[in-house]
């Protein structure tokens, strides 16, 4: 048990320290990418564009409508695996036989390294990190928020997989070819999806405590790398079919996107409660002050009549 944790923490370490890698050799080429005159552009129209719609609708509420396309769209795809799954069609054709070649091709020393990978998606790892995470954020910011979030975002990922898993009942594959423990139903996967939303979380988390963009960039591309890879485990360790892993990965999407929508807007309130608005809205000033701004109409100060 010792030596599988110390593996799963060298192995984190190196997720780490292949995405800053990553990150860093990328730096260069956004840099370039961002200096272009057209990105500029692009950018300032982004940003006008967003300050025109938030004059006639709140920004909380273009970040919900955000939020709902992007549940609408991961949540499709989920459906459309799950169809697959009960139907026994479409990718799930590939499920045993993907299992089966994986199996045939085991390396020891491959097998020890891919159930260090997936003990990082294991309910003690991921706990722990996120809570750990969690908890320093909060001390940092004097804030409730960060240990809110890691628990609805843990929590609620686990009431949805659980729920899932018990309706579908689906089978995982053969015992025979399992390397790890592995109880319950098999779809959707609960390391993949958690792993997402938990690492999604963690990244998140740092966000909120450092201003460096690399920091921010590395810590994502962490989070991506790591879940692909407990993802891809979980197959090679033979406890779950692919179609599995891709729903789990959508469930989680899923669940974060509404979560982090959600979130967004609740902050974004909570600011504007804060520091409300001295100045009266641009639609306001148009209609008390016509002379001004309506065209066609010239300030007394211009028109044929003298000022008294």
């Amino acid at each position: 048990m010792q030596w599988s944790l110390l593996a799963s923490l060298v192995i984190a370490a190196q997720v780490v320290a292949f995405a800053y890698a990553i990150v860093w050799s990328l730096r260069p080429a956004v840099a370039r990418i961002g200096g272009t005159s057209w990105a500029r552009a692009a950018g300032d129209r982004g940003r006008a564009g967003f300050s025109r719609l938030t004059v006639w609708v709140a920004a909380e509420a273009l970040i919900l409508i955000a939020g709902a396309g992007a549940v609408l769209l991961f949540g499709s795809m989920f459906a459309e695996i799950l169809d697959g799954v009960v139907e026994g069609d479409d990718m799930t054709v590939v499920d045993a036989p993907t299992v089966d070649w994986l199996a045939d091709r085991r390396v020891p020393v491959l097998n020890q390294v891919e159930i260090a990978v997936t003990d990082l998606g294991g309910t003690l790892l991921l706990t722990a990190g996120v809570a750990v995470t969690a908890f320093v954020v909060a001390r940092a910011r004097r804030s409730w928020g960060p240990v809110l979030l890691a628990l609805a975002g843990l929590g609620g990922i686990q009431i949805l997989v659980n729920g899932i898993k018990l309706i579908i009942a689906r089978e995982r594959p053969n015992p025979p070819m399992h390397l790890v423990t592995a109880t319950g139903f098999s779809f959707p996967s609960g390391h993949s999806s958690t792993s997402l939303v938990g690492f999604a979380v963690i990244a998140w988390l740092l966000c909120l405590v450092t201003g460096s963009a690399t920091a921010k960039a590395t810590a994502w591309t962490a989070g991506a790398v790591g879940t692909v890879a407990v993802g891809l485990s979980r197959i090679y360790l033979g406890v779950h079919y692919p179609s599995d892993v891709l729903g789990g990965w959508l469930l989680g999407l899923t669940w974060l996107a509404a979560l982090g929508a959600a979130t967004l807007a609740w902050r974004m309130r909570q600011r504007a409660s804060r520091s409300p608005r001295k100045a009266s809205p641009a639609g306001a000033t148009r209609r008390k002050n016509p002379s001004v701004c309506s065209p066609g109409v010239m300030p007394p100060s211009q028109s044929g009549s003298p000022s008294r």
